[in-house]
């Protein structure tokens, strides 16, 4: 039975093969831990301000990152960006996904020690995939020479703000600027549509806080990824 201080995360569960529950209430940390122990949880995690960090600490919790959140309004006129890419279309999941297995690697799935690499991949792989099949409002490609994908960034509308949902790379395209051109041609899809942008990612991807703070974000606010495992 799921405690009233904490929430099922249905996609996580079924990426991990074990139940991930989402501790709603910090000051629950420990009653939490004792009902995941008894309802064969995989995961049980939490994210907050750094202040809870000792009282998460006791209960058994690690923290596995520090998410950075960052802003910028959208320019009402088109930047420019690279005229390479492309909006999506569902016939290219499969390619998206395959983008999404092989690039991430500073997400809190993947700097878990607990959680193996593959469920790591796996998990990347199939939200890439989901939100080129409807979950993301948009998703922008770009592509090499041969039309092949080298990149991609999904975007959710929410009310005034296009939110920077995920956004990769390949490893063999990286160092090329194709991040910088997948934000612009985001910026260039939002013009006229929304007034702000949003995006997050960890502190300690320096070189992605880098770029976008380049491009005119500044960041908003922080905050701490606990997680918790049974087998520490």
């Amino acid at each position: 039975m799921i405690p009233e201080f904490c929430t099922l995360r249905a996609f996580d569960s079924d990426m991990l093969g074990r139940p991930v529950w989402y501790l709603d209430d910090p000051d629950k940390a420990a009653e939490a831990v004792r009902a995941a122990r008894d309802a064969d949880v995989g995961l049980l995690f939490h994210r907050g301000p750094a202040l809870l960090g000792a009282a998460l600490l006791e209960a058994g919790f690690r923290h596995v990152e520090t998410l950075v959140t960052l802003e910028m309004d959208i320019p009402s006129v088109d930047p420019p960006h690279h005229s390479d890419c492309r909006l999506a279309t569902v016939d290219d999941a499969g390619s998206v996904e395959a983008v999404a297995r092989a690039s991430f690697r500073s997400d809190r799935w993947h700097t878990d020690p607990a959680i193996p690499d593959y469920k790591a991949h796996d998990f990347k792989g199939t939200w890439a995939r989901n939100d080129v099949a409807g979950r993301a409002d948009a998703t922008l490609v770009t592509l090499t020479p041969d039309g092949s994908i080298s990149g991609f960034v999904a975007l959710l509308a929410r009310g005034e703000a296009l939110i920077i949902d995920l956004i990769a790379v390949a490893p063999a395209h990286q160092g090329r600027g194709l991040g910088r051109s997948l934000i612009a041609a985001a910026l260039a899809y939002g013009a006229g549509r929304y007034r702000r942008m949003n995006v997050g990612t960890q502190a300690a991807n320096t070189a992605s806080i880098r770029l976008y703070t380049a491009m005119g974000f500044a960041e908003t606010s922080r905050a701490e990824t606990w997680h918790w495992t049974p087998d520490g």
